[in-house]
């Protein structure tokens, strides 16, 4: 064999070889990926999205002018299918049975029917000042935090004339509130989350602080895991069976100077709005929490968080989208058509090449 064929026939060897290591590294990595996060869905032009909660097959998104209804039954296809019209931005909502507890911004509380999610209607108000920003319902009553007046308690057992009766205020504003058994937990961001006794309504007893939640924002609840996600893009997993004296489980924090705004998760995996978009925590192993997928530098302003299954749904606000949905799988779908058909052109482009520029060295030795 002449040495010219000897490094033809190595070259083609190598070329042959390169093209099965690329191919099967890329097959491994695809089989070896973790989770990921993959945008399959929004829903735009309805203002701005700031807290979002999924009842059966609705999302109820709050936004600039009170609230819309989705029909998220294909998560594939949002629809917008109703909206109630406020004075006011609508910050917060709890849904309880055929109504919506709204935190209007710049009012207090708003209760509207939603029996007919093409229809809702105002039931009654009440005036409580400042601005509202989120609002849960515990047994007769409404619980409000507020961004200038604190913690409001208002008794709507007369869902058309609700009543103010009680409070709490540390002076400054309040972002979050979830109640369990008399016992309210109030994410003041100056403060921390601060635990209330309210067995006595008109009258929120202070029990504690919880240490290392300055800059509380975000609440979430699962059974007895209490999750709180912080301005500095801190997210802290408690326990609170029992109520007065929350202990601290785990702790993450990404140190990418973001803010964790919004949290909801079960006991084996958190999702995070972070404001840059949206991350899935592993917390099945506490005090360990993992990040196992994000979806990140693409989205802002992503405010709130609800889930059903492995499809995320997130409220936000930039270029207009409202909501948006993830859904959570081992397969990264955007590169779905660049590993399996761009790769193994690009591949054999590639040997193409090396072949061609081969056979003109091989051509000039000759010569």
């Amino acid at each position: 064999m002449s040495k010219q064929k000897k490094i033809s026939h190595k070259l083609k060897s190598f070329i042959i070889l390169f093209s099965l290591f690329i191919s099967s590294y890329l097959t491994a990595s695809d089989a070896q990926s973790q989770l990921y996060l993959n945008k399959v869905a929004k829903l735009n032009g309805f203002g701005i999205g700031y807290r979002i909660v999924i009842q059966n097959k609705y999302a109820y998104i709050t936004e600039n002018e009170g609230f819309i209804i989705v029909d998220i039954e294909n998560p594939l296809k949002p629809t917008k299918v109703g909206e109630f019209l406020s004075d006011y931005n609508g910050f917060g909502i709890f849904i309880q049975n055929d109504l919506a507890f709204l935190a209007s911004a710049g009012f207090g509380l708003e209760i509207v029917n939603i029996s007919n999610p093409m229809n809702p209607f105002l039931v009654g108000d009440c005036y409580t000042g400042g601005i509202s920003s989120n609002v849960y319902i515990s047994g007769k009553y409404a619980y409000v935090s507020n961004y200038e007046t604190g913690f409001h308690i208002i008794d709507i057992t007369n869902l058309s004339n609700p009543i103010e009766i009680g409070g709490y205020s540390v002076y400054d504003r309040a972002d979050n509130v979830i109640v369990v058994d008399n016992v309210a937990f109030v994410a003041f961001p100056s403060q921390g989350l601060i635990v209330l006794n309210v067995t006595i309504p008109s009258s929120p007893i202070y029990i504690r602080t919880v240490s290392f939640t300055r800059g509380a924002k975000g609440l979430g609840i699962f059974q007895n895991l209490l999750f709180v996600s912080c301005y500095s893009s801190r997210v802290i997993v408690l326990d609170i069976s029992t109520q007065d004296n929350p202990e601290i489980l785990g702790v993450y924090s990404d140190n990418d100077e973001g803010e964790a705004w919004g949290v909801a998760g079960n006991n084996t995996h958190l999702y995070v709005a972070d404001y840059y978009g949206v991350e899935y925590l592993d917390i099945s192993s506490l005090p360990t929490i993992i990040e196992k997928a994000e979806n990140r530098g693409k989205i802002s302003s992503v405010h709130d968080i609800d889930f059903v299954d492995n499809y995320v749904f997130i409220a936000g606000g930039n270029i207009g989208k409202t909501c948006m949905v993830f859904e959570v799988s081992n397969i990264q779908k955007v590169n779905y058509l660049w590993i399996y058909i761009g790769v193994p052109i690009t591949v054999l482009i590639v040997a193409m090449l090396i072949w061609r520029i081969s056979k003109i060295i091989i051509k000039r030795k000759k010569s």
